[in-house]
Formats: structure tokens, C-alpha cells, sequence
């Protein structure tokens, strides 16, 4: 008797077929599997799907022989390809790849080259096409641009800035008062109320569709007075000169964006004197991703209009 403890060879196992007697599972796949794959992209699976589907059909075709050996007895080969093709799970894999972005399908439909703006890790709105974090950055730069240009219009006044430190945070009024070295009484209504003006005015250039207040002093040396609310808002000259017949700027905008279906669509809402909600569900779009091409393109308007 043999000291090592050597167990027989065990062959592999035989299935039986209908259409070419027995055969080793390898050779069932090698068999169907070209087979199977020209009957899955008829039924529309996607080549990225379709290694995943061919896997998890042939592994549900190989459970069930180890159950029932004799199971292809009876299956032509046409019926043991369509026996793969139902169990492939092609519905289940759409659904959980539906859960997240895909990068390479983002990159292939996109052309605009903001593949990466609309990849999402937040939980945003799923009507607006960009990403959740996108719209965030955007909110935070324009918030830091507005800033920056207020701080650099006063810098050289400490007690401007002082109202626009005030304004931002939650310093109170004596206290901001106390640092710019002022009464607070006189130096609430001789700066920090000005500075307010400022703030609604650029907020409102970058925040809203349409400008509801009057236009700051292009430069501040002395302190300012309450500007009157009377004067007609910069940005309505454009709408101006287009009503009286000068189009020619308005259609060679429209002209360059005929490819960006958004931009174009926010163009015409503002030529039509729609605002932002109207033309949302006048061209079915997300009312807050529309909103900020809805500002966009007053910009893009105001710049082809030059006072």
C-alpha cells in the first residue's frame, strides 16, 4: 500500500446535448458563446454590458447542470442560447449602473467638454444638468467675485470696508463702529447703508434675471449717499436698443450659440421678455439650472450692447 495518499484523477464532467452529444462545460461555452453574443447585441445589450451579461448567464446555464446533468438533453442549440439570454440580469445591471454617473458615457455624449462638471457626489436636483458640487463652486466663486470687487472699489476707504465687513458677518453695528473709529449712528447712514446699496446691485447682477436696483458710484472717495432708485438699471439698455430695431447684435449671438441648446433657448427667453421661470417650463428645463443661463446671457447682451 502506498505511503502517499493519492486520490484518483476525477475527469471532467459530460453533458449531454441534443446537438452535439456530450460535452465538457468549456466546450458548451466555446460552442454558444460567439452564438450567444450576436443574439445579445440584437436585444440590444451594449458591448460594456455585454461580458458582464455573457458571465452571469453562463454561470446561471452551469448551476443549473450541476443540478440537472441531463439538462441540454432536450435543448437545441438555439433554446440553450436564449436559456443564457434570459437569466443574463441585463435589467438589474442597468439599474444599479443608473444609480451613479458614468465617466465614459459622459465623455462619448458630451460636447461641450464639461464631462467632469456633471459627474455627482451630492444629492442635487436630478433635473439640473450639472452636477451638485458644480453648482456649488459656481454659487462660492461668483460670491468670492462679488466680494473681491467690493473690497478692491474701497480699499481705500477703512470705514467702506468696515461697512462691508458688517454687512457679511455678524459684527454688530456698534462694534464695526468702534473699529472704523465713527459714531455709529453717523457712520451707519453715511457708509454702511451705501455699502448696502452695493451689495443688493452686484447680488442682484449675478443673482437675479433682472436688475431691480440703481447702479453705484463707479468710484467712491467721499461718503456716498442713498443713490435714488429712480434712474432706469444699465442692464435694460440692451432690451432698449433691440426693441428699436437694432437686432443685428442680438442675432449674431444667437447666431454663435445655435449649437448650445441651453445658452440658445436662454438668449431668445431674454429677447422674448420672458423671465426665468417662464422660460424654465416654456423649453422644459430645471428652473434653477435655467436661471443661471438665464443670467448668463443677459451678460452676454449687455456686452453686445455697449452704452
Amino acid at each position: 500500500m502506498s505511503t502517499f495518499n493519492i486520490r484518483p484523477y476525477v475527469p471532467a464532467a459530460v453533458y449531454p446535448t441534443a446537438w452535439a452529444g456530450e460535452l465538457t462545460y468549456p466546450q458548451i461555452y466555446d460552442d454558444l458563446a460567439h452564438y450567444a453574443s450576436n443574439v445579445m447585441k440584437n436585444f440590444s445589450i451594449t458591448p460594456d454590458e455585454l461580458p458582464d451579461c455573457l458571465q452571469v448567464g453562463f454561470i446561471a446555464l452551469l448551476e443549473t447542470l450541476a443540478q440537472q446533468p441531463d439538462f441540454l438533453a432536450a435543448k437545441s442549440r438555439k433554446q440553450t442560447v436564449f436559456f443564457i439570454l434570459a437569466r443574463c440580469k441585463v435589467s438589474s445591471m442597468r439599474y444599479q449602473a443608473n444609480q451613479y454617473d458614468s465617466l465614459d458615457a459622459l465623455v462619448s455624449s458630451d460636447w461641450h467638454n464639461t464631462a467632469d462638471e456633471q459627474i455627482d457626489g451630492m444629492q442635487h436636483e436630478r433635473g439640473e444638468r450639472w452636477a451638485g458640487w458644480a453648482s456649488q463652486v459656481d454659487l462660492v466663486v461668483d460670491i468670492e467675485r462679488i466680494m473681491g470687487k467690493l473690497a478692491a472699489k474701497y480699499e481705500h476707504s477703512l470705514k467702506h470696508l468696515v461697512a462691508l465687513y458688517h454687512l457679511t458677518t455678524q459684527v454688530s453695528r456698534v462694534d464695526a463702529a468702534r473699529i472704523a473709529g465713527a459714531d455709529p449712528s453717523r457712520w451707519y447712514h453715511n457708509y454702511a447703508l451705501p455699502m448696502l446699496d452695493d451689495l443688493r446691485y452686484e447680488f442682484a447682477q449675478v443673482f437675479l434675471d433682472s436688475q431691480p436696483y440703481a447702479a453705484p458710484a463707479s468710484v467712491v472717495d467721499q461718503p456716498s449717499r442713498r443713490r435714488s432708485a429712480h434712474h432706469a438699471p444699465p442692464c435694460h439698455a440692451w432690451r432698449k436698443a433691440y426693441r428699436q430695431g437694432n437686432t443685428i447684435p442680438a442675432d449674431a449671438l444667437l447666431q454663435e450659440y445655435v449649437h448650445m441648446p441651453c445658452m440658445f433657448q436662454a438668449l431668445q427667453a431674454h429677447l422674448d421678455g420672458q423671465t426665468a421661470q417662464q422660460a424654465a417650463e416654456h423649453y422644459g428645463q430645471s428652473f434653477h439650472s435655467f436661471k443661471r443661463r438665464m443670467t448668463q446671457a443677459g451678460k452676454l447682451l449687455k456686452a453686445a450692447y455697449p452704452a
